[in-house]
């Protein structure tokens, strides 16, 4: 292998990564949008349930940190002594697998060539 195909094959690799980092922060921007929607139309006033969730997008994926009653919201059943049924509100697992599907479908059918000549001529954009 010479040196010019070695670099179009670095291309490559460095185009599908940019093409990963976009398709993470786009739907970290969906997943925060459809969180917040939910929270405030059902009452959520705490400001722990907006401001200490965070997104981070990298070319390997996606990381999300929440607290831990942004899950216990998310629950039906509280296991006591004797369970308990309560009002469970759909702010982690339905949002986030919801999303799930379309970033799959993204990452695989999505990198078509037109979008490897867009991403050629857009400079980083951090």
């Amino acid at each position: 292998m010479n040196l010019l195909e070695k670099r179009d094959e670095n291309s490559d690799e460095i185009l599908k990564k940019r093409h990963i980092k976009r398709v993470m922060k786009e739907a970290a921007k969906d997943i925060d949008q459809a969180q917040r929607k939910y929270m405030t139309s059902h009452g959520f006033t705490d400001s722990d349930f907006y401001n200490k969730r965070s997104f981070v997008a990298t070319e390997d994926g996606l990381v999300y940190t929440h607290l831990k009653k942004h899950r216990f919201v998310d629950m039906k059943v509280r296991k006591t002594p004797i369970p308990r049924r309560k009002k469970a509100h759909p702010i982690h697992n339905k949002i986030i697998w919801g999303h799930y599907n379309n970033i799959i479908k993204e990452l695989h059918f999505g990198f078509t060539t037109a979008v490897m000549e867009e991403l050629r001529h857009i400079k980083d954009e951090e």
